[in-house]
């Protein structure tokens, strides 16, 4: 059962880390809920194939030596229960080399994703509250806003160059994110990358799951203010 395991779980790994960058970039643009349910349930199957393979390799390991203990004078080919056992890691180890060496090729095709600048941790004042979330202003010379997840950030120059309806459509879209806990999905990604920064998935699930929050955000904030138009008038 191992021996069929550990390359199925091999494979699906190397087909969601090598496939899944050139074929699911720039997708679901019409349908970015969709998108980011696939992406994350990928990364979630590779990494539970990971595990298989983890847990198959170390059961052949274990089986090998209560082989060889089982045949301590040789009188079987206890070779063939040696080459059995690590027959496999021999196989992961020239696979792992083959996968690393495809992944470079593959980044430089890949965009990487755009990191969220860590503006939270710079001086910032309240100016305003937002359907019960803070405003606080940063003094950066760049037009900008962000979320941590847990208030909204936009810098000096945006705020004083927006007028009442542009800031309300900011606030609106900055809002979604929070409300749809975009920024925890972020830091998910972000972990993704820290623990597989050689792979060309990782930087594609950053990219793609920052290009398909805004999508939502924006869609989102539109619609409310569509809303809010209407109940005006």
């Amino acid at each position: 059962m191992n021996g069929l395991l550990i390359p199925l779980a091999f494979e699906w790994i190397a087909l969601i880390t090598l496939i899944a960058p050139l074929v699911l970039v720039g997708k679901f643009s019409g349908r970015p809920n969709l998108g980011l349910v696939v992406w994350f349930g990928a990364f979630l199957s590779a990494g539970l194939a990971s595990v298989v393979l983890i847990i198959s390799l170390g059961s052949s390991i274990f089986e090998t030596w209560i082989a060889l203990h089982a045949n301590p004078n040789g009188t079987e080919k206890w070779w063939l229960a040696l080459l059995a056992g690590f027959g496999p890691w021999l196989f992961l180890a020239t696979a792992g080399i083959g996968l690393a060496l495809m992944n470079i090729r593959l980044a430089p095709l890949v965009e990487s994703g755009r990191e969220i600048s860590p503006l939270a941790q710079l001086v910032s004042q309240r100016i305003d509250s937002f359907r019960g979330v803070d405003v606080r202003q940063i003094e950066i010379p760049i037009r900008h806003a962000f979320t941590d997840g847990q208030a909204i950030y936009v810098t000096r120059e945006l705020w004083s160059s927006a007028d009442s309806k542009q800031r309300e459509q900011i606030l609106l879209h900055e809002f979604e994110h929070i409300r749809l806990r975009h920024p925890l999905l972020k830091r998910v990604a972000q972990f993704i990358y820290v623990l597989t920064p050689k792979f060309a998935a990782s930087h594609a699930l950053q990219s793609e799951v920052e290009r398909l929050t805004e999508i939502i955000a924006n869609r989102r904030a539109a619609t409310a203010n569509n809303e809010s138009a209407g109940l005006a008038k």
